[in-house]
């Protein structure tokens, strides 16, 4: 069984070597620790076994472990204008067996690394067998679910562009797809992409979390009120995004 409460000492004291003072800082380390908590009301969601939900617990702490290095090196949390930052994360807790203060299970360690490393793709890479596969599929959900409660209570606020939707992001949104962060060009194509992950959503805790609190019509509401020239496709984004919503059943 892993000690949670002592991997919380670990990671804040790892945490604490960064400035805390910094808002992106403080935003990381509370967003890991609400992650933390989704991972495991997913995990109970299913019906998992304690070591298993302490295991979501863990991965959800630690997800995020490689940003706060990416801040520091170039204070930006874009993984395209400086280093992905789930490969970090993992290359940070391999530094000097560090994910042995968390962990010492070569197995627990296999699936944590394995877990952060793919939460933040746009698809989990293939091969892996089911059990490595659900634990990606938590962190990825409870990861998104906290995004859109940021979103929601305006830490991070919509702002009103003059930018217009670039054809990949609309037809991946119009076609229920993830989109790809390449393809993002415009202010309001990153929007848009917080939009795409209610797409890759796994488990129907996610989908009641997002409809008991409006999340989904929260959030496009006010991308068309701040950006009134796409009125008419961003319509249309939240027709095929609720109904999504409303039919979807997930595990």
């Amino acid at each position: 069984m892993l000690n949670l409460d002592r991997e919380k000492e670990v990671f804040t004291k790892y945490v604490n070597n960064y400035d805390m003072n910094q808002n992106k800082i403080a935003l990381k380390y509370y967003h890991s620790l609400r992650v933390m908590d989704f991972c495991k009301k997913i995990a109970q969601s299913l019906n998992m076994s304690e070591s298993d939900i302490n295991i979501c617990e863990s991965i959800g702490l630690l997800h995020d472990i490689g940003r706060f290095e990416q801040v520091k090196r170039y204070d930006t949390f874009s993984d395209r204008e400086s280093v992905d930052h789930a490969h970090l994360g993992v290359q940070i807790l391999k530094d000097k067996n560090f994910i042995n203060d968390f962990t010492t299970d070569e197995e627990v360690q296999n699936l944590i690394m394995t877990a952060i490393e793919n939460h933040n793709k746009p698809s989990i890479e293939k091969g892996l067998d089911e059990r490595t596969n659900t634990f990606c599929k938590i962190i990825r959900d409870a990861d998104k679910l906290d995004i859109f409660d940021i979103f929601i209570c305006n830490d991070l606020r919509i702002e009103k562009t003059d930018s217009y939707i670039s054809p990949a992001i609309y037809d991946a949104l119009i076609n229920t797809r993830y989109c790809n962060d390449k393809d993002v060009k415009t202010k309001l194509d990153y929007y848009l992409r917080q939009i795409g992950l209610f797409f890759d959503l796994n488990f129907q805790y996610s989908i009641e979390h997002i409809k008991e609190k409006r999340i989904a019509e929260n959030l496009i509401d006010d991308i068309i009120e701040k950006n009134p020239q796409e009125k008419e496709k961003l319509e249309n984004i939240k027709e095929v995004l609720l109904s999504f919503l409303n039919t979807k059943r997930k595990q």
